[in-house]
């Protein structure tokens, strides 16, 4: 089976309570956390694009507070990692929130794969879905969009899986790499800490900046082991996805990614920021 690389593209930055939407254990979690796009990069230079970053007056400032330097400007971005937007034939969207939908008009000759089910719900989102959603980004696409229903298989290596629970019609990508299977999630957990069984020390760290009114939580007090205990050995405890929608359902989402990972790649976690190509540089267990 052909394989891929993977390269993550810094393309700014929100400054927000993640936690908030995280956890409640973590409600006190402020960050500065990392917008990507991803380049995904097979034989003899093929180039297909996952996401299209954030426009910055289409970004509800007070919530999350976007700020890109001009080298981060997504036009810049592209120009240093040599894709010319005009050749790509392929942008797999994860889903239509405004930090992954800025750009993608760039792609004028692309067809962009993205699950119907998004986009009924995001041209008209319910509640809170409202604050992610700017569908004047892309509802001018809409004869490009190759509607999805599920899972689907977009070539040899590569498929969309579908994963629902931060939108409705979430998807996340799937790609055959020399280390197996890397699932770039989308926004289905927002950085390693949302698979606390796999990456405990990540969670922990975030728990423990996560506490009332920002204090930090002394992690060996006997009420919080046992709170930790309680969530850990609860029906999918140790997944925590953005709960912006259903979380029941997201968490169900990271169970069935998870198992089918071999390397995980979330939306916004710093670490990737390091993560220049994977799976090379890829050393998280």
């Amino acid at each position: 089976m052909k394989e891929y690389r993977i390269k993550p593209l810094l393309t700014g930055w929100f400054n927000m309570n993640w936690g908030l939407i995280m956890s409640p254990l973590a409600s006190g979690y402020f960050a500065d956390l990392p917008v990507f796009m991803f380049l995904i990069e097979g034989e003899g230079g093929e180039q297909i694009v996952v996401d299209g970053s954030y426009q910055h007056d289409h970004v509800p400032k007070f919530i999350f507070g976007p700020h890109r330097t001009p080298d981060l400007e997504v036009p810049e971005v592209l120009k240093a990692y040599g894709v010319d937007p005009l050749s790509i034939e392929k942008v797999l969207v994860t889903h239509l929130h405004h930090d992954h939908t800025g750009y993608l008009h760039l792609f004028e000759n692309a067809d962009l794969y993205v699950q119907e089910e998004e986009v009924l719900n995001s041209y008209f989102p319910m509640g809170y879905q409202a604050v992610g959603c700017a569908p004047e980004e892309w509802v001018d696409l809409l004869p490009r969009f190759r509607l999805i229903n599920g899972d689907f298989n977009v070539q040899e290596g590569i498929d969309l899986v579908f994963a629902p629970g931060h939108t409705a019609g979430h998807q996340a990508v799937a790609v055959n790499t020399s280390r197996g299977k890397a699932i770039i999630l989308g926004d289905a957990a927002y950085m390693y800490a949302g698979l606390a069984k796999r990456f405990p020390k990540q969670f922990m760290e975030m728990i423990g900046r996560g506490g009332v009114a920002g204090k930090e939580i002394d992690l060996s007090d006997p009420e919080v082991q046992e709170t930790l205990s309680r969530v850990f050995s609860a029906r999918y405890g140790g997944y925590f996805g953005p709960s912006i929608l259903n979380p029941g359902e997201i968490m169900r989402t990271l169970a069935k990614l998870d198992a089918m990972a071999d390397v995980i790649i979330p939306g916004h976690d710093p670490e990737l920021v390091r993560m220049k190509v994977i799976p090379d540089d890829y050393d998280l267990e």
